[in-house]
């Protein structure tokens, strides 16, 4: 956790991010485990460059648990939603790719006690992004595309624009995510359109 210290965290914050990382180990795969670290690493190194040390430990308590839903199985998560009348729609109910992050934010708040709304609501939309996506939770949507246990080509590129300009690089990721899923014949989201024409500065 030293590459967090160039940010000036109370005590108490630094001790809870560590703590956090310790639980997320004992509870999901090494390899879920890593990938959460790495995004973590790459959000901290984005975050240098655009954040307050305020804003950065909700960023860093959403990265380490962002993808925490994974650990449960698609028919749990479809149970988990429905049993709790949570706001998630047929397309995300049957979309197991997704589904995790629209289950996650309930999850983060009965298992962690967590109720920030900001840490919430990053952890809802990492998958999809949404439209006006504030600073921290482009750069999670960035971080978890491009941290360094990804491997895909174009990604080096990716990583350098996104400490040149945010915003291009929520352009050019979510351009990349689209073209990746339609080249797997997957379904888009409904709302990807219309995120991606307030990308590119639509409405």
């Amino acid at each position: 956790m030293n590459f967090i210290n160039s940010f000036t965290l109370t005590g108490k914050q630094k001790e809870y991010l560590k703590d956090l990382t310790e639980k997320i180990k004992s509870i999901m795969s090494s390899s879920l485990y890593q990938h959460s670290i790495n995004t973590l690493k790459y959000a901290s190194t984005i975050a240098q460059k655009y954040l307050s040390d305020i804003e950065f430990f909700d960023l860093g308590v959403a990265c380490i648990l962002h993808d925490y839903g994974k650990i449960f199985n698609y028919e749990e998560l479809v149970k988990i939603a429905k049993e709790n009348k949570l706001e998630v729609d047929s397309f995300e109910l049957n979309s197991p790719p997704v589904l995790h992050s629209f289950v996650g934010d309930y999850l983060v708040l009965r298992d962690f006690n967590i109720s920030s709304s900001k840490i919430l609501k990053a952890i809802k939309f990492h998958a999809t992004g949404y439209c006006n996506m504030d600073l921290a939770d482009k750069i999670l949507f960035i971080a978890d595309k491009v941290e360094k246990g990804r491997n895909y080509n174009g990604v080096k590129k990716l990583r350098d624009l996104a400490l040149k300009n945010i915003n291009l690089c929520l352009l050019e990721v979510y351009k990349n995510n689209i073209i990746y899923i339609i080249k797997r014949d997957r379904f888009l989201h409904p709302d990807t359109v219309k995120i991606w024409n307030n990308i590119c500065g639509g409405v």
